[in-house]
Protein backbone atom coordinates (compact mmCIF):
# COMPACT_ATOMS: atom_id res chain seq x y z
CA UNK A 1 0.00 0.00 0.00
CA UNK A 2 2.78 2.19 0.57
CA UNK A 3 3.53 2.23 -2.74
CA UNK A 4 -0.19 2.88 -4.04
CA UNK A 5 0.67 5.97 -1.11
CA UNK A 6 3.69 6.86 -3.41
CA UNK A 7 2.35 6.90 -6.58
CA UNK A 8 -1.13 9.11 -4.94
CA UNK A 9 1.44 11.14 -3.98
CA UNK A 10 3.62 11.83 -7.26
CA UNK A 11 -0.01 12.26 -8.42
CA UNK A 12 -1.09 15.26 -6.47
CA UNK A 13 2.55 16.66 -6.93
CA UNK A 14 1.58 16.77 -10.52
CA UNK A 15 -1.60 18.03 -10.55
CA UNK A 16 -0.15 20.97 -7.98
CA UNK A 17 2.40 21.76 -10.43
CA UNK A 18 0.35 21.63 -13.43
CA UNK A 19 -1.87 23.83 -11.55
CA UNK A 20 0.84 26.64 -10.25
CA UNK A 21 1.74 26.38 -14.20
CA UNK A 22 -1.56 27.15 -15.38
CA UNK A 23 -2.02 30.24 -13.26
CA UNK A 24 1.28 31.31 -13.49
CA UNK A 25 0.12 31.12 -17.66
CA UNK A 26 -3.52 32.61 -17.11
CA UNK A 27 -1.21 35.49 -15.42
CA UNK A 28 0.94 36.01 -18.60
CA UNK A 29 -1.75 35.81 -20.89
CA UNK A 30 -3.94 38.15 -19.11
CA UNK A 31 -0.35 40.69 -19.51
CA UNK A 32 0.02 39.61 -23.09
CA UNK A 33 -3.86 40.51 -24.25
CA UNK A 34 -3.77 43.49 -21.90
CA UNK A 35 -0.40 45.20 -23.58
CA UNK A 36 -2.18 43.95 -27.09
CA UNK A 37 -6.16 45.43 -26.32
CA UNK A 38 -3.85 48.78 -25.39
CA UNK A 39 -1.63 48.98 -28.54
CA UNK A 40 -4.89 47.95 -30.45
CA UNK A 41 -6.93 50.73 -28.95
CA UNK A 42 -4.13 53.18 -29.20
CA UNK A 43 -4.02 52.30 -33.12
CA UNK A 44 -7.60 53.25 -33.18
CA UNK A 45 -7.54 56.07 -31.40
CA UNK A 46 -4.65 57.76 -33.52
CA UNK A 47 -6.59 56.49 -37.26
CA UNK A 48 -9.59 58.06 -35.57
CA UNK A 49 -8.02 61.23 -35.12
CA UNK A 50 -6.16 61.53 -38.59
CA UNK A 51 -9.70 60.94 -40.10
CA UNK A 52 -11.01 63.60 -38.41
CA UNK A 53 -7.91 65.89 -39.76
CA UNK A 54 -8.56 64.71 -42.88
CA UNK A 55 -12.33 65.22 -42.85
CA UNK A 56 -11.71 68.82 -42.03
CA UNK A 57 -8.97 69.64 -44.36
CA UNK A 58 -11.23 67.69 -47.34
CA UNK A 59 -14.22 70.11 -46.07
CA UNK A 60 -12.28 72.99 -46.13
CA UNK A 61 -10.92 72.30 -49.55
CA UNK A 62 -13.86 71.47 -51.12
CA UNK A 63 -15.72 74.86 -49.59
CA UNK A 64 -12.73 76.76 -51.61
CA UNK A 65 -12.92 74.82 -54.90
CA UNK A 66 -17.08 75.65 -54.57
CA UNK A 67 -16.16 79.10 -53.56
CA UNK A 68 -13.33 79.30 -56.83
CA UNK A 69 -15.83 77.73 -59.41
CA UNK A 70 -18.54 80.36 -57.76
CA UNK A 71 -16.70 83.08 -58.35
CA UNK A 72 -15.80 81.73 -61.69
CA UNK A 73 -19.45 81.59 -62.98
CA UNK A 74 -20.61 84.98 -61.98
CA UNK A 75 -17.64 86.26 -63.92
CA UNK A 76 -18.66 84.17 -66.89
CA UNK A 77 -22.76 85.46 -66.58
CA UNK A 78 -21.37 89.02 -65.89
CA UNK A 79 -19.31 88.74 -68.93
CA UNK A 80 -21.92 86.80 -71.25
CA UNK A 81 -25.42 86.85 -69.62
CA UNK A 82 -27.86 86.09 -72.90
CA UNK A 83 -26.25 82.66 -73.36
CA UNK A 84 -27.59 81.83 -69.31
CA UNK A 85 -30.80 83.71 -69.28
CA UNK A 86 -31.71 81.70 -72.54
CA UNK A 87 -30.61 78.53 -70.59
CA UNK A 88 -33.05 79.34 -67.49
CA UNK A 89 -36.04 80.20 -69.67
CA UNK A 90 -35.64 77.46 -72.13
CA UNK A 91 -35.26 74.77 -68.84
CA UNK A 92 -38.16 77.07 -67.24
CA UNK A 93 -40.21 76.21 -70.31
CA UNK A 94 -39.62 72.53 -70.32
CA UNK A 95 -40.58 72.32 -66.39
CA UNK A 96 -43.62 73.81 -67.16
CA UNK A 97 -44.42 71.81 -70.34
CA UNK A 98 -43.53 68.45 -68.31
CA UNK A 99 -45.38 69.71 -65.19
CA UNK A 100 -48.57 71.14 -67.19
CA UNK A 101 -48.84 67.96 -69.17
CA UNK A 102 -49.23 65.50 -66.25
CA UNK A 103 -51.89 67.45 -65.10
CA UNK A 104 -53.80 66.98 -67.46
Amino acid sequence: MNATMTSNEKISEALRLLDAAAREKKDELRGLMTDKYNSLKDVVVETERNLVGRIAQAADTGAIRAKKAAAEVDERVHEHPWPYIGGVALGALLIGYILGRNQK
